[in-house]
């Protein structure tokens, strides 16, 4: 509010209080000590008897209080100056310098020093308390980026789940947990990652409302157990359940859900969770069902995109009967390549839609062109050789499908570099785009087209093979000949 005196000026004027009031100590206590010496000194030299009257006992006599009322003034102002000093300190604690340390080198005043030495272990265990607040705060923070940061990625879930448990662990000094999550049809919970446990464990299965879990799940509410306080129904427990005697089970529910369970556990002899433990574990688990819902109205959403995808490239192809089907073939090729390759499955998923998408360009191409059985007319070179740059301008716009920009853009380069529209070489083309471009020239190859002879599909491999390391990755080719090896009965298409 305007006029209010800030905060940070009430220690100025504590302190000031203080130098006036030391002053006027100073002042009574030297005046309470010096005035009876000398009225003493004055009855001495008037009644005494008349050898006193020396005028140099008199001035050794003055000399000797004016000393001893030196000596207490500057031992008093020592001691004046110490509380001072003191009280300055404590203002500055006060007003939040919690680093700030009394002084308990007070020679004058042992009960001083005592005091600072006392009073310094208290800011020294409050320093200590906020020290570990900030640091348990920064851990906070972390876990909650991670978590977020994971729940965002395009790889699996269960990453975050692992840095999520680990990182709930390590804060809470345990080391034995598990997280459920609850099933598509809500009938069961199943195991998704673990920590200080077997790994036979990881395929428990739990029915809703049976069991711990189950009932957790079921009711929305924690269950704390223990030896001297264990579960009331001890049937139908998983040995994941029975395995940890003293646990404490978490919902993780969100918007009036439940997504599913943290399980915590203590080996013997560990420490006891702490209200602000479970306070901790209770809001992460609210942001972690959060990171689970959102993944799945991502995966709806994703699924959405796909099929509406399919359509697009079901339009495209409905304009020449003989590339029908070319779209949905070159997807399973290519699919499959990638998962022989190992690839994760968010990059199954990438090249599977860039793989329906990858002929999009061709949308806007002229009939003339798209039907021609001929040699291209004059203007039909530029639009075979623009179409992967058309797809690239259809799906940029779209936020969801920018990712596949370059897959699309780049799915008719070159092994050695003689490609479009870039001539990219090697490793400079993107994998994804290597893996389709193997699937999308055999499919070419053993389709009928209307300008060129078909070919079969022993002819196809054989193409592959002698283009390795020239048109195609080589590692592609082999891992793509080995499929077709292992299954007769790909690429052999019916007659259009």
């Amino acid at each position: 509010m305007a006029g209010k005196e800030p905060d940070s000026a009430q220690p100025a004027k504590a302190g000031g209080k203080a130098e006036t009031l030391a002053r006027k100590f100073i002042v009574a206590f030297s005046a309470m000590f010096i005035v009876p010496l000398l009225i003493a000194v004055y009855l001495f030299t008037e009644y005494a008897n008349l050898g006193i009257k020396d005028s140099t006992q008199i001035l050794a006599v003055g000399v000797f209080v004016l000393i001893l009322g030196a000596a207490g003034f500057f031992i008093i102002q020592s001691i004046v100056h110490t509380l001072l000093r003191t009280a300055k300190d404590v203002a500055a604690i006060a007003g939040g310098d919690i680093t700030r340390r009394l002084s308990t080198e007070s020679a004058e005043a042992a009960e001083i020093s005592d005091l600072a030495r006392n009073f310094n272990r208290i800011t020294s265990r409050l320093q200590q308390s906020v020290d570990s607040l900030q640091a348990s705060k920064k851990q906070m923070q972390t876990l909650l980026a991670q978590v977020c940061s994971g729940a965002t990625a395009r790889h699996d879930l269960t990453d975050m789940f692992n840095v999520f448990l680990n990182t709930l662990l390590s804060l809470t000094g345990l080391d034995v947990g598990a997280i459920f999550l609850v099933s598509p049809d809500g009938k069961s919970l199943k195991v998704r990652v673990l920590a200080g446990l077997g790994e036979e464990m990881k395929a428990t299965v739990v029915p809703t409302g049976e069991g711990i879990v189950g009932w957790v799940a079921s009711q929305g509410q924690i269950v704390a157990t223990s030896e001297s306080m264990p579960w009331g129904k001890p049937e139908g427990l998983t040995t994941l359940e029975r395995s940890m005697p003293w646990a404490i089970y978490v919902p993780m529910g969100t918007a009036g859900k439940i997504r599913g369970v943290i399980a915590i556990g203590l080996r013997q002899g560990q420490k006891e969770i702490t209200g602000d433990d479970l306070v901790m574990i209770q809001n992460l688990a609210t942001q972690v069902a959060v990171a689970v819902e959102n993944a799945e109205l991502k995966r709806r959403m994703e699924k959405t995109y796909v099929e509406t995808v399919s359509a697009l490239a079901t339009a495209v192809e409905a304009r020449d009967k003989y590339t029908r089907g070319h779209s949905k073939r070159v997807t399973e090729f290519s699919t499959e390549i990638a998962r022989r390759m190992n690839r994760p499955e968010w990059f199954v998923k990438d090249i599977e839609a860039a793989a329906l998408l990858h002929d999009i360009g061709k949308i806007g191409m002229p009939d003339h062109i798209l039907h021609n059985k001929g040699p291209l007319p004059p203007d039909g070179l530029q639009f075979v050789l623009g179409h992967p740059i058309g797809g690239e301008v259809i799906l940029k716009p779209v936020g969801s499908l920018a990712r596949l920009c370059p897959i699309v853009r780049h799915h008719h380069e070159r092994f050695d570099g003689g490609g479009y529209p870039d001539r990219l070489k090697g490793e400079d083309i993107p994998i994804a785009a290597r893996i389709i471009s193997v699937a999308d020239c055999f499919d070419a190859m053993i389709s009928a087209r209307a300008y060129k002879p078909t070919r079969t599909r022993e002819e196809a491999i054989k193409e592959l093979i002698r283009c390795k390391g020239t048109q195609f990755d080589p590692q592609c080719v082999d891992v793509f000949v080995a499929y077709l090896a292992e299954n007769p009965e790909a690429g052999i298409l019916a007659p259009v």
